[in-house]
């Protein structure tokens, strides 16, 4: 198959295109790989894991918000408000969609809309996050496949 014999490299951009098709990715996401810098080829990768546990983070805070008798939807929102912006910048088009779905939910106060749309955006998440995963992978052997050509390389 022609997909096999495809360079790293190429294999990614592949891979980028088709997160991008399914929805997962945006434009944003593109620009920060514009970003990319030769002094610090790991910035993705690191730009990754900041989002991540970013997210966990706040997913976790909404998890016990949510878990409260009394559902303080101001924390929800804020927290919401978070996880969206950062969802937005790092390029998370379908995570970005339901956080803005959940925000309308939490807005109006409606606890079970807010269940819902909760789980959906965990569901998201996860998916990111697994985009995310093999986008780092591939990346992390792109470089290390790099570093070691140069070092094979005869002075």
């Amino acid at each position: 198959m022609a997909g096999s014999s495809t360079d790293p490299t190429q294999q990614l951009n592949d891979y980028i295109r088709t997160m991008h098709d399914q929805g997962i990715l945006d434009d944003k996401f593109d620009q920060l790989l514009a970003l990319r810098r030769e002094q610090n080829p790991r910035f993705i990768n690191e730009l990754i894991s900041m989002f991540t546990n970013d997210a966990e983070a706040c997913i976790a805070e909404i998890t016990n918000a949510l878990s409260l008798t009394e559902v303080d939807f101001s924390t929800i929102i804020t927290k919401l408000h978070q996880l969206k912006g950062s969802t937005s910048g790092i390029g998370g088009h379908r995570m970005y969609q339901a956080c803005c779905e959940f925000r309308v939910a939490a807005a109006d106060g409606d606890k079970d809309r807010c269940d819902e749309l909760f789980l959906r955006v965990k569901e998201e998440f996860n998916t990111l996050k697994q985009c995310f995963d093999s986008i780092s992978e591939m990346r992390r052997n792109i470089i290390s496949n790099g570093t070691r050509r140069r070092r094979r390389r005869p002075l």
